[in-house]
């Protein structure tokens, strides 16, 4: 409807055929959407008969929706918290998004994007890949879409190996910055994580169709792992002194956690996690955490500071 009447202002008098063949609907559409005009929107419709198409008689301009400071505040923020997906070829879309956004909704800050952008930072600065993914994101995401299975070449990070798996894709989603794909690896047999910077080369399977399983649910596969990892899980006790106690106390760092106050002002962090991935982020906070539970991972903690102690040792 707003490209109907986009049409008829520039005065050239559309009739019903030219603007069905605009607008790539049936003339019966173009009728409705001209009376939709005239009677819901009370725009002055008028049909020169001796140009033969349609005119307004007064100036009108399309009403869209009046916004609140705060609303046109929000759609800026969110397009630019969008910023996460350059490189993908999403990111024209975006762009050409934000452009309508400051036509049809002037921002009150004046020229939104450079003002914004020194008042506020709605989302996290994060690492960036070196290795750009936009063809890669673009051709997974439709093999998602149309259900096909695709043939990876990738690079493992932990070994470096390079192999070649059918995956039928899953799921697509963003960790700090880095792009992965979730999917059913025929090779490993389960569900697997693939950086899409680590992948070298994608094809897409036209023959080889796939069903994702009725009880996958993309939000509750991530909220799996405490960070990224999603291997074999366990109860882990974490001992914080009062120090970094403040600062754990803060965030909800899993939904499995659980806080226990100590006398000491310190506390101990319960969570059901992946014992690789705590270990790198217990090592992180040094001398403030103390792994209390398992035995297997407080005896690896140890082994690996022993290891980094060695290091500095002359």
């Amino acid at each position: 409807m707003y490209c109907l009447s986009r049409e008829i202002q520039k005065g050239s008098f559309p009739n019903v055929e030219r603007l069905a063949t605009l607008l790539e609907v049936s003339k019966r559409t173009v009728y409705r959407y001209l009376e939709l005009l005239r009677d819901d929107f009370g725009a002055p419709l008028a049909f020169d008969r001796e140009r033969g198409g349609y005119c307004f008689t007064e100036p009108w301009d399309f009403p869209f929706p009046e916004l609140t400071e705060g609303e046109v505040l929000s759609l800026f923020i969110l397009v630019n918290v969008l910023k996460q997906f350059a490189g993908t070829p999403l990111e024209s879309a975006f762009q050409s998004l934000r452009k309508k956004l400051e036509k049809f909704f002037p921002s009150p800050f004046g020229d939104a994007s450079p003002r914004l952008d020194m008042m506020l930072s709605p989302f996290v600065t994060v690492l960036r890949p070196q290795v750009e993914v936009g063809e890669v994101f673009g051709l997974l995401f439709e093999a998602i879409r149309k259900r096909k299975r695709v043939r990876l070449t990738y690079r493992s990070l932990s070994s470096g190996e390079v192999t070649t798996r059918e995956v039928e894709p899953y799921h697509l989603y963003n960790f700090e910055g880095v792009w992965y794909l979730c999917g059913f690896c025929l090779l490993r047999k389960e569900i697997r994580d693939f950086a899409l910077d680590r992948i070298m080369g994608v094809t897409v399977l036209p023959e080889e169709e796939f069903d994702i399983p009725a009880d996958f649910d993309p939000q509750e596969y991530l909220s799996r792992a405490f960070r990224m990892f999603r291997g074999e899980t366990c109860k882990i006790v974490v001992r914080f002194d009062s120090y970094q106690a403040r600062w754990i106390r803060e965030r909800i760092w899993h939904s499995t956690q659980k806080i226990t106050e100590l006398d000491d002002g310190g506390l101990l962090f319960e969570v059901e996690a992946n014992p690789e991935e705590i270990t790198r982020w217990i090592i992180g906070y040094g001398s403030h955490a103390e792994i209390v539970s398992p035995p297997f991972l407080r005896e690896g903690v140890k082994e690996e500071l022993r290891k980094a102690l060695s290091q500095y040792t002359d």
